[in-house]
């Protein structure tokens, strides 16, 4: 749907960065409805948040930094309450090279980048610690095309690994070529859930504008 309709209040009540007014939600069967932002990472969720520097990432640390945020608490990135360099900088470089970051060196403070190697480097960190959930929100927003392709690319071999994806974004293109079911928001409400192949690109927004599908045409969703 059209930004502001809800879908970032979504991406943080399933991310446990808003608390629930009701309803549960249900991660692989267990309850995370009223978890914390640590549950989620621990259960297996993933985010790439909308806002790439004020959310996802520190802009005054170093790149190295940034990728071992979600994995330095644990060997071989610590030993006990100590840091481990040698660990921490083969771990950064693989993740530089395995994603084509382009970056002068590890050390290079995140906000010297490119909008795309941000973006890269966020994915890295998300996608490296096997989720079973990555929301990922407006992702290639701002990206020139090889980014865009970079991203959509390690996107869908998330969902080939057997990662659930929540990709949220207008580009219509972009969401009929990546997704299996389509969800479309409208003013905070549910106005269908489709299948990309069983709907065109007008009718879809139709629904973000507001209308709503029957319940006869949704007969087929899960």
């Amino acid at each position: 749907g059209v930004a502001g309709n809800g879908q970032q209040e979504l991406a943080e009540v399933v991310t446990c960065l808003r608390p629930t007014e009701q309803g549960a939600i249900l991660l692989q069967g267990a309850p995370i409805t009223h978890g914390s932002p640590l549950t989620a990472i621990r259960g297996g969720i993933s985010h790439i948040p909308a806002d790439r520097l004020g959310m996802g990432l520190a802009g005054n640390m170093s790149v190295s930094d940034n990728l071992i945020m979600k994995g330095y608490r644990n060997e071989p990135l610590s030993h006990g309450p100590l840091l481990a360099g040698g660990p921490i900088r083969a771990f950064a470089g693989r993740l530089i090279d395995l994603f084509r970051i382009s970056t002068p060196s590890a050390a290079t403070s995140v906000r010297n980048l490119s909008g795309g190697n941000m973006q890269k480097a966020l994915l890295a960190r998300e996608i490296d610690s096997t989720p079973t959930l990555l929301v990922a929100v407006y992702p290639t927003r701002g990206l020139d095309i090889g980014a865009t392709e970079d991203v959509r690319r390690h996107l869908l071999a998330q969902r080939d690994a057997g990662a659930a994806i929540l990709l949220i974004s207008e580009e219509l293109d972009e969401l009929f070529t990546l997704s299996d079911w389509l969800l479309v928001l409208s003013e905070g409400q549910i106005m269908g859930l489709v299948r990309p192949e069983a709907v065109t690109r007008n009718e879809v927004g139709l629904m973000m504008a507001g209308e709503r599908r029957t319940e006869a045409d949704d007969a087929t969703a899960p």
